[in-house]
């Protein structure tokens, strides 16, 4: 793939000048995104769908599995690991590489444009628009549809951009909000969104059992003798015992990060598969070099694994990393 950018580069203009008009010859566009979507890869998916179809575009989204949550704003055409259109134009989001997405044989050969900011990205398209550490890819999204035509982006474009912003920087906690992710949250909300509104949806939507289920999670926390590694192990048998599903951990490893004088917070839980998903959160180190070690990755400050090895062994082996 090409040059991923580091947050102080800027994208090639004739290359998204290119993009663009990869769009104008395009009648029919399938937007992807990654395995459980999140709120960045939802919104973009959502303001770019909104934006082609005031274009005359056929447009679908498909996620490989259902969303972590229900959002406000999603696709109006989006399908669960199946497509219902031949494109010409594949746009993928927020997706490091081809095992996080749906991506049938039949797409190869298509047109593809790649747009994240994922370091560890590793997909290959016909144009790739990566920056490393950028807050989100509802930012990058940004400047390259103000490079496009600012005049795409309407209210709905605006709230969907500014969301994702806000769910993969915490609220402007992550060390990947710089002076630019702030001037293009002002622009956002200059252009309609709401920052307030916005900011409330995504972190006051919590269920009082969820609260409650995250004192007794909290109650057997574990930390390493140097003080620098806390984690948490969940399994399937303590979600149905308090009649949860796994959904109800979104946020509980950034707010376990918030514990004074440790480094690397790590959230350990079983799927429904039977699979052990690792959630990694540091302050300053590299979390994304330990995650590739054991077949994951993501960013520097917040990475994850997706292991067969059982909860407790790969716990004691990533643990025994730090």
């Amino acid at each position: 793939m090409g040059k991923i950018l580091n947050n102080s580069e800027t994208f090639n203009v004739k290359e998204i000048l290119k993009s663009f008009d990869l769009i104008k010859n395009s009648e029919k566009i399938t937007l992807l995104t990654h395995f459980r979507p999140d709120g960045d890869g939802i919104s973009a998916c959502a303001a770019l769908e909104n934006i082609f179809l005031k274009m005359g575009k056929k447009v679908e989204t498909v996620y490989p599995s259902p969303p972590e949550f229900e959002f406000s704003r999603t696709p109006k055409n989006n399908y669960i690991a199946t497509h219902k259109q031949d494109p010409d134009l594949i746009i993928v989001l927020d997706t490091a590489n081809y095992e996080r997405l749906y991506y049938p044989k039949e797409f190869k050969n298509k047109k593809f444009i790649n747009i994240d900011h994922h370091i560890s990205n590793s997909l290959n398209g016909d144009l790739n628009f990566v920056k490393a550490n950028s807050s989100s890819t509802c930012e990058i999204l940004f400047e390259i549809i103000k490079m496009w035509d600012k005049n795409l982006i309407d209210k709905f474009t605006a709230e969907c951009l500014l969301f994702g912003i806000l769910d993969d920087s915490m609220v402007f906690h992550t060390q990947s909000t710089y002076p630019s992710t702030l001037k293009i949250s002002a622009e956002l909300m200059e252009l309609g969104a709401d920052l307030y509104k916005l900011k409330t949806e995504l972190i006051c939507n919590k269920d009082p059992k969820i609260i409650i289920f995250w004192g007794k999670i909290l109650s057997n926390i574990q930390i390493s003798k140097s003080g620098q590694t806390a984690w948490a192990k969940i399994t399937q048998k303590d979600l149905k015992d308090n009649n949860l599903t796994i959904n109800s951990l979104i946020g509980f490893n950034n707010f376990l990060s918030q514990i004074a004088g440790v480094e690397y917070t790590l959230l350990f839980y079983q799927t429904e598969s039977g699979q052990t998903k690792v959630s990694l959160r540091s302050k300053t180190k590299d979390v994304n070099k330990i995650a590739m070690k054991f077949g994951g990755g993501g960013h520097t400050n917040a990475a994850g694994i997706l292991s067969d090895e059982p909860i407790d062994s790969l716990a004691g082996k990533i643990t025994q990393k730090l």
